[in-house]
């Protein structure tokens, strides 16, 4: 067993929520000064988010080869990270250093002792205004008071009167079957790769899956919550969602650094996870995931005693 299997999303904390960032900011001329490395799994989250991944497909030249056909997407990515009773839930925003250089984006990211969609529903609206103050400001100072005075506000709040409100969507019909169709794709994926992490040379399973909404907060809380409350995975589970209309994506187990190139590439360029239409057991699993979108339509998450907002209507 790796040692991201050991102690990913273990860690004893502290507080029960700890800001980090790291990556490019116009404040310094390289890389930030790291910001809020305490824990073991937020060294990790880095190592392997940015120093392998981000760093690995600029290194390989992978974007680049993007950029050029005009179908790279831009840095504007919310994701989290779960396992068991803990999750990393973060933003990356496109930036630049202070020579200009606008290769690697900006990071910020916060551990918090609660799982999966309950993080994003609770704390996402404080990561954005974060990293919009981290944006807006070009001065160092004011960008370290950023990270203290939101760390001193999830101090004094703690887990209280931070849900946000969220408005009603509809889904068309064609979007709805799209949705089930990687639903139960996602659910016999990860029924195959039950083993993983066990089995010699496979370390990570990436599945690519439809949007239910523009806004990254609900694909999060919609995906983070399926794949947390119906499929029972036992592995740490990377969910990645852009700003807008762009797909999903879903990466369980010990992410590679191919794993992110998923970031700045397309739908084009790496379709959507297809279903299995010889699974035996293929009724059930639809049946299993229509219940769950309906519910979660209706305001909850189905296995969960918690409760959502209602965000789109059914008819």
């Amino acid at each position: 067993m790796t040692r991201f299997l050991k102690v990913f999303l273990r860690d004893r904390l502290d507080r029960p929520v700890q800001l980090a960032g790291f990556g490019k900011h116009p404040a310094w001329d390289d890389h930030i000064d790291d910001f809020g490395l305490t824990t073991e799994t937020l060294v990790i989250a880095k190592r392997i988010l940015y120093s392998e991944g981000i760093a690995g497909q600029l290194a390989s030249g992978a974007w680049n080869r993007l950029e050029e056909t005009g179908r790279a997407v831009e840095f504007d990515h919310r994701f989290i990270w779960r396992r068991e009773a803990q999750s990393v839930i973060g933003g990356i925003w496109a930036s630049t250093d202070g020579k200009g250089r606008a290769h690697f984006p900006m990071i910020v990211c916060m551990q918090i002792a609660v799982n999966g969609w309950r993080a994003i529903h609770r704390f996402l609206a404080v990561l954005e205004d974060l990293g919009t103050l981290c944006q807006i400001t070009k001065d160092r100072q004011k960008f370290r008071d950023a990270f203290v005075e939101t760390q001193l506000k999830l101090s004094s709040d703690a887990f209280s009167n931070l849900d946000s409100e969220t408005k009603p969507h509809q889904l068309s019909e064609q979007r709805e079957e799209a949705i089930l169709n990687g639903m139960i794709a996602l659910s016999q994926g990860v029924k195959k790769n039950r083993r993983l992490g066990a089995r010699a040379g496979v370390r990570s399973a990436h599945f690519r899956l439809p949007a239910i909404s523009p806004q990254p907060r609900e694909n999060l809380e919609f995906w983070a919550g399926y794949s947390q409350t119906q499929l029972d995975l036992g592995l740490p589970c990377l969910t990645i969602a852009s700003v807008g209309p762009g797909p999903v994506d879903l990466i369980a187990g010990e992410p590679e650094p191919n794993d992110f190139f998923c970031l700045r590439a397309a739908e084009a360029q790496i379709p959507m996870s297809r279903m299995s239409t010889l699974d035996k057991h293929l009724a059930d699993v639809r049946l299993a995931a229509k219940v769950y979108l309906r519910t979660f339509g209706l305001g909850s998450i189905h296995s969960s005693n918690e409760r959502i907002r209602r965000w789109w209507p059914f008819k």
